[in-house]
């Protein structure tokens, strides 16, 4: 029951009361570097974003499992592909509900005033909160590029070579807005579900910041 405390008061929080932040610009590919084709572009894309040492995502999610809904905001730091923190905080007041840190190996969650962990986050948080969430995917979905970790079962491209739709570990990942015009362009509004278990998420994207 105590495992249970925030996901109850996650589930009487709204989608709202995120404070909107200025997106910052993503530049136009020159002519020279433009790839060719949306498929040329789907790969180069995929190419470049493994280069980018570290990411920020900062917005919100919202969240329906089984019959348990939940929304919040989040504040996401990405260093490789391995290391992490996550802020999870109250939509309405900012306050943080819940800080996760770790590695692939290694995973710290601070909820409650306690501290839990495991070496796995999706199984801590899952076991904690009640949160289903795919991490070892979202940190390459949020972005727009598969996971390498596992086969891409379907990919539908847009014109620019930006995924509209990918399918992937059971997910199905759709991008409905981009912070751009590029094929370099980072999403701003990404649905996930997975059928068997009628899990979907909905992640909006306030403010990206990106290095490489």
């Amino acid at each position: 029951m105590k495992q249970r405390m925030l996901i109850a008061t996650c589930c009487l929080l709204t989608l709202g009361g995120c404070a909107s932040q200025t997106k910052a610009p993503i530049p136009e590919a020159s002519a020279a570097t433009k790839p060719v084709s949306a498929e040329a572009a789907w790969q180069q894309r995929q190419v470049d974003f493994a280069k980018m040492s570290s990411w920020r995502l900062q917005g919100k999610v919202g969240m329906q499992f089984r019959d348990q809904s939940a929304s919040f905001n989040l504040s996401w730091l990405q260093n490789g592909n391995d290391q992490y923190e996550m802020n999870i905080k109250n939509p309405l007041t900012g306050s943080i509900m819940a800080y996760l840190k770790g590695n692939r190996s290694d995973v710290t969650l601070q909820a409650n005033g306690k501290t839990y962990r495991d070496a796995n986050a999706e199984r801590l948080l899952q076991g904690q909160l009640g949160v289903s969430l795919p991490l070892e995917g979202m940190k390459y979905w949020v972005r727009g590029v598969p996971s390498p970790d596992s086969p891409v079962q379907q990919v539908k491209l847009d014109a620019l070579g930006r995924p509209e739709m990918l399918q992937q570990a059971g997910w199905v990942i759709e991008y409905t807005g981009w912070q751009g015009n590029d094929w370099k362009a980072l999403p701003d509004k990404i649905n996930l579900s997975r059928a068997p278990d009628n899990t979907k998420v909905k992640v909006i994207a306030k403010d990206w910041q990106t290095r490489y």
